[in-house]
């Protein structure tokens, strides 16, 4: 493992962007992004995924500095072309229009189509708690980054299809969900790739449709399975819903279409929360479930009941001002990235 700084990782990823064509502002926007995921233990969306993105710019898929621009557009609603920019960019962009038209109008729904990967989908969702609203939101693959079979299926049929929803909470982190409908991501079953270790059982299937643990099979040909394992058309029916929300009625990409570029299409929904009911109350009634749910015999007197964002609004106080690990295989990449553009490389690894 490689031990760095988060604003030294920080810069380094900024400067492969900026060579890569990303104007500085926009750099510094995704590298941001991938570090707190690498922060907060979402491994699957942190560095790991920078080489993806400077390989897609090489091959022309992303665009680096394309602005966003709005299809159509009322009140309440707006549909934008990503112009295959970078994921995280255009996201933001997106996320912070439904803000303004929901603090306008109450409720707010925006699409959009054509936009690279765009990274954690918790992130959006804490980006529209700390405006004070609640959040949905559903992205899927545009038809390519297939990864996940159907339930009672063997083959790559849809992406993973993730979806996050937050509320406001008045505690340290907003009450935030952020799962895909397959088991597990499809870039933690990356991570356990590049640590060499197996994944947990019934995460995945090899390319005959046999269960493994092996990372080595899924990046050869097998599958994610369904959320739910033994219950699996639970998540296969979330997946088929996220399909039509984030691919059909954002005009994007689904799964089966044939020679589609990866595009994260989403559907981002935004509520004003004080529609209903003022804030003080909304925080009030919140914090008297979540101790509701708190106070109960623990099955493991180390692993205490959380209520959903706990973990991250945790992670983020308790790596604050810490270094990151990552595995030398990411390392490598970095450094093959540095190398390309002729900017300087990182010191050699500490053990740890």
């Amino acid at each position: 493992m490689w031990k760095v700084s988060p604003s030294r990782l920080e810069d380094m990823c900024t400067s492969i962007m900026r060579a890569a064509g990303a104007p500085g502002a926009d750099a510094r926007l995704v590298a941001e992004h991938l570090i707190e995921n690498d922060l907060i233990g979402h491994h699957s969306h942190g560095v790991i995924r920078l080489w993806d993105y400077i390989e897609a710019a090489r091959r022309g898929e992303l665009i680096p500095g394309a602005s966003p621009r709005i299809i159509s557009e009322t009140p309440t609603t707006a549909r934008i072309d990503g112009g295959w920019n970078f994921g995280q960019v255009i996201a933001t962009f997106a996320t912070g229009l439904a803000i303004e038209k929901a603090r306008t109008a109450g409720v707010s729904v925006v699409t959009v189509r054509r936009v690279k990967h765009i990274g954690r989908l918790g992130r959006y969702a804490e980006q529209v708690a700390a405006a004070g609203l609640v959040s949905l939101i559903f992205t899927n693959g545009g038809g390519h980054g297939i990864n996940q079979a159907p339930f009672r299926g063997t083959e790559r049929k849809l992406c993973s299809n993730p979806m996050a929803m937050s509320v406001p909470s008045g505690l340290a982190g907003p009450f935030l969900l952020d799962m895909a409908t397959s088991v597990a991501a499809e870039g933690k079953v990356r991570v356990y790739g590049a640590r060499g270790t197996p994944t947990p059982a019934g995460w995945i299937i090899d390319s005959d449709g046999n269960p493994s643990t092996d990372p080595s099979d899924f990046a050869g040909g097998g599958a994610l399975l369904p959320l739910g394992r033994a219950e699996g058309h639970k998540g296969y029916a979330l997946a088929f819903m996220v399909e039509l929300l984030a691919g059909v009625m954002s005009g994007g990409g689904i799964s089966g279409d044939p020679a589609r570029s990866f595009s994260n299409d989403s559907m981002i929904i935004v509520i004003d929360p004080e529609l209903f009911l003022p804030m003080a109350e909304l925080e009030e009634r919140s914090l008297t479930l979540t101790e509701h749910l708190k106070d109960t015999r623990l099955a493991d007197e180390s692993q205490p009941v959380l209520y959903p964002g706990e973990k991250e609004a945790e992670a983020r106080s308790a790596n604050r001002g810490g270094d990151i690990e990552l595995p030398d295989p990411v390392r490598q990449q970095l450094v093959s990235m540095l190398r390309r553009f002729s900017l300087p490389e990182p010191e050699p690894p500490s053990s740890g």
